[in-house]
């Protein structure tokens, strides 16, 4: 009995003294998109950019209420995210919602554009 305990107990203390030695993990931010802006479309690959961002969870991009049709990974600071379809032009905040339960916000993120024409009439301008 007493081994057991002996060797029950070296390998809780070496299991405690492990996670005591993990190193923290940086903070994780995100403060901008780039760019900022895009059509009222959608379909646009914007990087929305950050730290730490951590490689091994995903993530969950909104503009506004509208969830990203896609996110991936660019690397330790950004995440490219492809902007949804909206029905009018205006400025929304934008929501990264990670696996791990971590919620950020950029305010006033991105603005939609209505680009409905304008290439058109510039290009008809004196």
């Amino acid at each position: 009995m007493t081994k057991r305990g002996g060797i029950l107990g070296l390998i809780v203390g070496a299991a405690v003294l492990l996670n005591a030695c993990e190193k923290p993990r940086p903070e994780m931010s995100f403060q901008a998109l780039d760019p900022n802006f895009g059509g009222l479309q959608g379909g646009k690959t914007v990087r929305v950019l950050g730290r730490n961002v951590r490689l091994d969870i995903g993530y969950a991009v909104y503009f506004g209420d509208l969830r990203s049709p896609q996110v991936s990974i660019g690397g330790q600071k950004a995440l490219l995210a492809v902007t949804p379809r909206r029905l009018e032009p205006g400025v929304v905040d934008v929501t990264i919602r990670a696996d791990d339960g971590t919620v950020f916000v950029v305010k006033n993120g991105f603005e939609y554009i209505d680009q409905a024409g304008r290439l058109f009439e510039d290009a008809q301008s004196p």
